[in-house]
């Protein structure tokens, strides 16, 4: 079973041409049973589709899709052409879905957000052949500040929280990276870390410390489990950076074969996909 998170940039490339056949031409190549996406815009008409590029995109894999918006509105009967937020596919029906607002209850921490793009987390159930279900998380942090992700993280993760004993993934965008990938490039995170140069990838002497968040409260970063440090995932910096992520369930580690960076597809969107391989044959 293989399982991507993708974020596909608003349905362009990363020259900003429409992007939806060549993101189709991609999954199917990677051969993905289940996809989570970040920076969808829905229900966006893009070149390549005569209605809703998602669901075009759905149509063309043979998938199931829900559409988790991360801009709220007034109560209407559709939503507005500029929806934007993350989206789950699966070959496989999706039993329940629910979108949640990453939007923190402390007054202080809401003004701190206040400035920001909102956010939220994408949650589906599926079934899969075997009739077992998996939860499927996508999510997709602020770009522009680690303690904005920070406080997104700890609000998703009180959602997380209802799983912590069953098997499930969390995959998406997290702009965060980690010093592990740094461990031997020194300079490299240097470089990102210097702030007078507008970088928003670590918080002062602190550091990076989202990805610790997420570690600490039990999840294993997959990528991490099978490769060495200094792979890129994003590729519109002079730095190698990875900030997309498939983090798995305690529950859910052993079933998990391998996590690659699709290297195959570059220039589709300026991100490229995460592989998460798992053995559909073991009980989940």
């Amino acid at each position: 079973m293989r399982i991507v998170t993708y974020n596909i940039h608003g349905w362009r490339t990363i020259d900003g041409q429409p992007n939806l056949v060549a993101v189709a031409d991609t999954l199917e190549q990677i051969g993905a049973d289940i996809v989570g996406l970040n920076e969808v815009h829905y229900p966006r008409v893009v070149a390549g589709s005569a209605g809703p590029a998602l669901e075009a995109l759905a149509e063309r894999l043979g998938m199931h899709f829900v559409f988790g918006p991360c801009l709220r509105w007034p109560a209407q009967d559709s939503m507005p052409a500029n929806a934007y937020g993350n989206a789950l596919l699966s070959r496989w029906p999706i039993l329940a879905s629910a979108a949640h607002h990453l939007t923190p209850k402390e007054e202080d921490q809401q003004r701190l957000l206040e400035t920001k793009e909102p956010r939220g987390l994408l949650e589906g159930r599926i079934l899969l052949p075997d009739q077992q279900t998996l939860t499927v998380y996508v999510t997709h942090l602020d770009h522009t500040d680690e303690e904005a992700r920070s406080l997104q993280a700890r609000v998703a993760r009180t959602w997380l929280g209802r799983d912590r004993n069953r098997p499930h993934l969390v995959l998406g965008d997290f702009n965060a990276i980690t010093r592990w990938d740094f461990a031997e490039r020194a300079a490299d995170f240097a470089e990102l870390a210097d702030h007078a140069k507008g970088r928003n990838l670590t918080h002062g002497d602190k550091g990076p410390w989202v990805i610790d968040q997420m570690e600490k409260a039990g999840y294993t970063d997959l990528f991490r489990l099978f490769n060495a440090p200094g792979a890129r995932s994003y590729l519109s910096t002079e730095v190698a950076i990875r900030i997309d992520y498939g983090f798995a369930s305690q529950p859910l580690v052993g079933a998990v074969q391998s996590c690659a960076i699709w290297m195959d597809a570059d220039g589709v969107s300026d991100h490229r996909p995460v592989v998460v391989e798992i053995d559909a044959s073991r009980p989940l």
